[in-house]
């Protein structure tokens, strides 16, 4: 195999690829013979026809099998590449085949390596930390959130207020015609939750059990292309009106609310100070951390190739779009709820990508330098953290996380760079 490498910026290579002419012929006769398998032939089972007959030859264009063939031999010259030059890729390669025939095969590798980082200063650097504040009004908001969450719905013989829930059947019309997705069966809607376009909801304070009403609204302007701007009339038919009956906050409550140890509503108040002020103490670390590696960062120098860049985009977009898919929504309808435009989207991936790309690579460059490395002694002190926490066998711990063990292994190295970078710029 002959090659030429060319590097074409900070951190791509162009490497052209000519594959040897045995190889090459013998891929080609593979590709034929896949083929073959699967022509039909008057008088022959499908793929028993002999090889050299007419009709196969006729069927099987020479396009064909360059395509089968190039997809045969092409990972083999790839891997040979990055093993020859000792290349690592960041990002998917492009390819181009530059020379085809039956006697020859070139093709271009553009190949990405991870980014040469110079770095800035990363020891003794002085980040202010931020301190989160727990107060009393923190702790009574808590409570009266777990009061809440304990509340029972008790159906009552009263007009709906505000705070209540009612049972309604309803269907959307707009220009007299039901649009899709307007349509519902004893759905459970809180009055003043905000969950219904509106106007809906203030609409239905007043109504009682077996009560029909229309509801008339206007879709706002940033809804879905279909029916944002246009006027609506939901039919409504309440079955029920639920009133929410909090429970007394008292130690009665408290015993009730399943945390072990708390038996009065002083020593749930104290508990929930506790949790808050771990909670905060967390975030503040968190904040730290992210702030002392955005500084690290910004005095590094790193060249991002955009493919590297596009490459991320394309990845947060396909979550998105499986995110939102999970609210009954396509990507389309969310961009016209927020009023963007997907090169808007893209505008603003592309920026945060660049940010999360460029800290993850200063991060591991630090740990390069450092040798922050991860021992089979570190695996196997997590593996006993995690069973103990889980009150489980270490090898029963092993054979479930099999599967996940390079993950694991990434974690207790970024904890490892997390501690090192924390523990230098105090």
């Amino acid at each position: 195999m002959s090659r030429e490498v060319k590097k074409v910026g900070n951190s791509t290579y162009e490497v052209r690829v000519s594959a040897q002419k045995e190889n090459w012929k013998d891929c080609q006769k593979k590709a034929y013979e896949n083929l073959a398998k699967e022509v039909t032939i008057k008088g022959f089972r499908k793929g028993q026809a002999p090889l050299n007959h007419p009709e196969v030859k006729k069927a099987i264009s020479q396009g064909q099998v360059f395509d089968n063939a190039i997809n045969l031999i092409l990972n083999d010259l790839y891997r040979e590449v990055l093993n020859e030059e000792k290349l690592v890729p960041f990002a998917q390669p492009s390819v181009e085949v530059t020379k085809l025939s039956d006697e020859e095969l070139e093709v271009m590798f553009k190949i990405t390596v991870a980014p040469e980082v110079k770095l800035g200063k990363y020891k003794g650097l002085k980040v202010e930390k931020t301190k989160f504040e727990v107060t009393d009004e923190d702790v009574t908001n808590e409570l009266l959130k777990l009061q809440q969450q304990n509340a029972d719905l008790v159906v009552v013989e009263k007009e709906a207020a505000l705070g209540d829930t009612v049972v309604i059947d309803f269907e959307g019309f707009v220009d007299g015609k039901p649009f899709e997705g307007g349509k519902a069966e004893n759905h459970n809607l809180e009055l003043g939750s905000g969950q219904f376009i509106p106007g809906f909801e203030d609409q239905l304070v007043g109504v009682k059990a077996g009560d029909e009403k229309d509801v008339n609204v206007k879709f706002p302007e940033n809804y879905v292309e279909n029916l944002k701007g246009k006027d609506a009339t939901f039919k409504v038919k309440v079955h029920e009106v639920k009133e929410k009956h909090l429970p007394e906050l008292n130690d009665e409550f408290a015993k009730e609310a399943g945390h072990e140890g708390v038996n009065t509503l002083e020593e749930l108040r104290a508990h929930l100070k506790h949790n808050l002020e771990e909670d905060a103490e967390r975030r503040s670390e968190n904040k730290y951390f992210n702030d002392l590696v955005d500084a690290i960062s910004k005095d590094s120098e790193v060249e991002i190739a955009k493919n590297i860049v596009d490459g991320e985009v394309k990845s947060m977009k396909e979550n998105l779009t499986k995110q939102i898919a999970q609210q009954g929504l396509d990507l389309k309808q969310y961009l016209e709820i927020l009023g963007k435009s997907e090169e808007d989207l893209e505008k603003e991936m592309a920026k945060e990508a660049e940010v999360n790309i460029k800290n993850y690579l200063v991060l591991e460059e630090i740990a390069k330098k450092e040798e922050l490395q991860v021992t089979d002694a570190d695996v196997d002190f997590e593996l006993a953290r995690i069973a103990a926490q889980y009150n489980m066998e270490v090898e029963k711990v092993k054979e479930l996380l099999k599967d996940n063990l390079d993950r694991l292994t990434q974690e207790v190295r970024m904890r490892k760079i997390h501690d090192f970078i924390v523990d230098n710029n105090k």
